[in-house]
């Protein structure tokens, strides 16, 4: 590539994160509160409008407004501008106090409050009100003089100031409310789903595998960085349609992040190589951006939920209470996508409307990985509890996991039991342990089974005596 191309497309690059950052703010938060403003502003210019206008029935309303309220110009200038400046005082105060608390939550459970915060149409409401009564109060302010005095636009902003001091209240509450570990949570919870279930089409129209009739491979690679936040499947049909027999199978999957030159996908072609237009198509059609996108992105809250159990869990806050809350949203999880029918179910519909594009899905297999990292955090801070949830997790859901998701479980139960040897053998985690080898033992797991009953057997054999961490660990060894 010559100097003259990399700035050329460094320029664009500079050009598509700008244009990624405004689409993203208006999608995540300023999209509700512009149109409230605007709407604010149309409302200005209606009771401008209306206060210009001389319609007949509406006078004797007009007269007794100002005889009432509004007496001349100068007392509607003198009443709007104390109410103008009590808005924007009381505004900057709330949302400051609020920020503050927002601040704080996203201490305890990670920045992933701040998302959230932002996400919320309610919270966008409330910013959009506040900001667009404040810009319609001043608009009508600017329009008295001594022979204009705008009774309904003044009429109208003092009905709006009683509803914004209703919601102060309102919102004191909801954004505390928001702050709570289980709203947090299960905000997350509600978001996987819906990621998931926008996900499902695109599984549906994706192979789980490759076709054998193609053998040439042409490799693509990125020309840029970042996180895979969408592939759109249509612009690559129509690229593939010009090349008989092509089909394209993916090197990434939905939240990978992307490096320069790494690689996206391979192309597999029957009888040559692929056209450059073809690599150049394919790579267009995978977006990557610097954030990750949780409303199509599953795997991505699962992190946040795994973030959050990790801080709460370990000794940096030793907060076994939220832990165990995520603990139980995965579990509800993994019993929501275990008893839907496997999206790679090959039918007749399905063969039809599938694009040649190989996609691997790994959002159960991150459900399953972050149990593990779960299970290992709880060993490091030493908490029976969570670990019981943990076990308890898996008699539970071993026997309702999908027959190709039950290796992988395997394989983490497995796992976990060298964590056990940090662990004092409580009630609640020798019941949970006994119920797993039995569950195992159902499932037709009898070796797995009987290394569970091992180190259930070496951890009980350290009952009642003195020890330390280091001698329990030995003990579960």
């Amino acid at each position: 590539m010559t100097d003259p191309q990399r700035l050329a497309c460094e320029g664009d690059s500079r050009l598509k994160r700008s244009w990624e950052t405004v689409r993203r703010a208006f999608v995540e938060f300023l999209g509700l509160p512009s149109l409230l403003i605007v709407g604010f502003l149309l409302l200005a210019a209606g009771t401008s409008a209306l206060d210009s206008a001389r319609i007949g029935w509406l006078e004797p309303v007009r007269t007794t407004i100002r005889v009432v309220l509004f007496r001349d110009a100068e007392a509607t200038s003198s009443l709007l501008s104390t109410i103008a400046g009590s808005i924007i005082t009381v505004t900057s105060i709330t949302f400051s106090l609020l920020l503050l608390a927002v601040q704080q939550a996203a201490g305890a459970l990670t920045p992933v409050v701040y998302d959230q915060f932002l996400r919320r149409r309610l919270n966008q409401l409330y910013f959009g009100f506040f900001v667009g009564l404040a810009v319609y109060m001043l608009l009508i302010l600017a329009t008295v003089n001594r022979p204009y005095n705008p009774v309904f636009g003044a009429t109208a902003a003092l009905v709006l100031t009683f509803v914004a001091m209703s919601l102060i209240i309102v919102l004191l509450y909801t954004t505390i409310n928001q702050m709570r570990p289980v709203v947090v949570i299960e905000t997350i919870h509600d978001h996987i789903l819906r990621a998931r279930r926008t996900q499902q089409e695109f599984l549906r129209r994706t192979r789980p595998e490759a076709s054998a009739t193609a053998s040439l491979s042409t490799p693509v690679r990125a020309a840029g960085h970042g996180y895979v936040v969408r592939v759109d499947l249509d612009a690559m049909a129509a690229a593939l349609a010009r090349t008989p027999g092509a089909e394209v199978v993916l090197a990434i999957a939905i939240g990978h992040y992307v490096a320069f030159e790494d690689m996206l996908a391979t192309i597999r072609t029957p009888t040559e190589h692929a056209p450059a237009s073809l690599v150049d198509a394919v790579r267009n059609a995978i977006r990557l951006e610097q954030q990750r996108d949780l409303d199509g992105d599953p795997a991505y809250g699962i992190d946040q939920l795994a973030v959050i159990g990790w801080t709460s869990v370990s000794t940096a806050k030793s907060n076994p209470a939220p832990g165990r809350m995520v603990l139980h949203t995965l579990r509800d999880l993994m019993a929501r996508w275990s008893a839907e029918t496997e999206a790679t179910t090959e039918t007749p519909d399905r063969r039809a409307s599938q694009v040649p594009v190989v996609y691997e899905d790994n959002v159960f297999a991150k459900l399953l990985d972050t149990f593990e990292i779960l299970a290992v955090v709880g060993s490091e801070s030493m908490q029976p509890q969570t670990m019981a949830s943990f076990v308890r997790t898996f008699v539970l859901m071993f026997g309702r996991l999908p027959p190709g998701q039950q290796p992988r479980a395997q394989r983490l139960i497995r796992s976990s039991l060298s964590a056990l040897g940090e662990h004092v053998l409580t009630v609640e985690l020798d019941s949970a342990l006994t119920d797993l080898a039995e569950a195992l033992d159902l499932a037709h797991h009898r070796d797995l089974a009987a290394e569970v009953r091992a180190a259930h057997q070496a951890m009980a054999t350290s009952l009642g005596k003195l020890g330390s961490r280091a001698t329990r660990a030995s003990a579960a060894g």
